[in-house]
């Protein structure tokens, strides 16, 4: 059998074809799949006139004082004072180091939540500043003065805003693990004082507040008044009881002073 010049051409444009059309199918699905990612499960709304809202997108961190945002395949920053509001569910660290500092697992919770700070650390939700400002208390409580006033001086940069108290009561905290019992006191008298007569708390007051009776509570059993230093705890623990690290320390150092016999004044 002899083959025609012209049998063989149109073998070979058969071929090209066939070639042609499987890159195509290739690519085209390649592009389906694209198009179909999952949208994120967060949202963002913008401070823009009239404000942008955002919704299934994926905040992934803060970096460099801009919040990073994944719309299906591409990339964006924005400032965080661009930012109004964020949704984002807490990371399954966050949620798993809070329950370890509830167990009172506290070198256990430690890298979570030092995780949990690092990466969202200035995002604006509830958890993400309560990491930043949880991984300094836990730090103290565990002796870690250095990494503690870190945390500390990056939690005040961050949440410049709103952290004033919280992070002078903080200070408070460092003066007292450091035995500077008497400038913890002059800085956690103030913040404690009047706190009682309060009838609205917020969440974060109640944090700071609980601080403010555990640092006064040291003090306390410094000057060897232990009767006054558990009540300061047990303020801490059952009345202004938001912030976890803090609660279980004041309960240690209740369990610790009854096995003394030490009541309530």
């Amino acid at each position: 059998m002899t083959l025609t010049p012209d049998f063989l051409f149109r073998q070979l444009l058969s071929a090209a074809a066939a070639v042609f059309c499987g890159v195509f199918a290739l690519v085209t699905m390649q592009a389906d799949a694209l198009a179909q990612t999952p949208p994120g499960p967060d949202s963002i709304t913008l401070r823009t006139t009239p404000p942008q809202f955002k919704s299934g997108v994926l905040i992934t961190g803060v970096v460099g004082g801009r919040i990073m945002v994944r719309e299906g395949t591409s990339d964006a920053g924005y400032d965080i004072s661009q930012v109004q509001e964020v949704l984002k569910a807490a990371p399954a660290e966050f949620t798993s180091g809070l329950k370890l500092v509830e167990e009172g697992k506290l070198e256990q919770a430690l890298p979570l939540i030092r995780t949990v700070a690092d990466k969202y650390r200035g995002l604006p939700t509830t958890w993400a500043r309560d990491s930043a400002a949880m991984l300094g208390n836990i730090c103290i409580t565990l002796g870690k003065l250095t990494e503690a006033e870190m945390a500390i001086r990056e939690f005040k940069s961050a949440y410049a805003a709103t952290a004033s108290a919280a992070a002078n009561v903080a200070e408070a905290r460092l003066a007292a693990g450091r035995s500077q019992f008497d400038k913890a006191k002059g800085i956690a008298e103030p913040i404690a004082s009047g706190a009682l007569q309060k009838k609205n708390v917020s969440r974060t007051d109640s944090q700071t507040y609980g601080q403010a009776f555990l640092v006064l509570g040291q003090c306390a059993e410094n000057e060897n008044k232990l009767p006054e230093a558990m009540e300061h705890y047990c303020r801490a623990v059952a009345i202004f009881y938001q912030e976890p690290a803090i609660v279980a320390d004041a309960q240690k150092r209740i369990d610790e002073l009854r096995k003394k016999g030490v009541t309530t004044p």
